[in-house]
C-alpha cells in the first residue's frame, strides 16, 4: 500500500532543519532499498514559491504494509525527533493513475 506523509515545519524552524538536515537524510537511507518495512518512492521539501526555495516541509510517498510502520517511520525521522514539525499528515494513498 501506498501512503502520504505531509509535514509541515513549525514557523522558525529553518536553522533547525538546517542543522539537522545530514542526519535525517541518512535516517532515509534505509528506506530507499527495495524489501525496506517501510519504502521511500518519492520525497522531498516543499518550498514557499516558484521563486523561493526556503523550505516549508516535507513531502514524501512510501510503501509499506501498514499505517503502523510508516507511523514508526515517521516517529525515528531525525526531523520529528527534533520537533521541527508542527503539523503532520499521514495518509493512506489508493492510486489509480500513474
Amino acid at each position: 500500500m501506498f501512503y502520504v506523509r505531509s509535514c509541515f515545519d513549525k514557523p522558525g524552524m529553518g536553522d533547525a532543519r538546517n542543522h539537522f538536515r545530514a542526519s535525517h537524510r541518512e535516517y532515509l537511507k534505509a528506506f530507499l532499498e527495495e524489501g525496506a518495512e517501510v519504502r521511500i518512492v518519492m520525497a522531498g521539501p516543499m518550498c514557499v514559491s516558484d521563486s523561493d526555495d526556503t523550505n516549508l516541509g516535507s513531502f514524501m510517498i512510501v510503501e509499506s504494509s501498514s499505517m503502523a510502520h510508516v507511523e514508526a517511520f515517521h516517529n525515528g525521522d531525525p526531523f520529528t525527533v527534533q520537533g521541527i514539525f508542527g503539523r503532520v499528515e499521514i495518509v493512506r494513498w489508493d492510486r489509480h493513475i500513474g
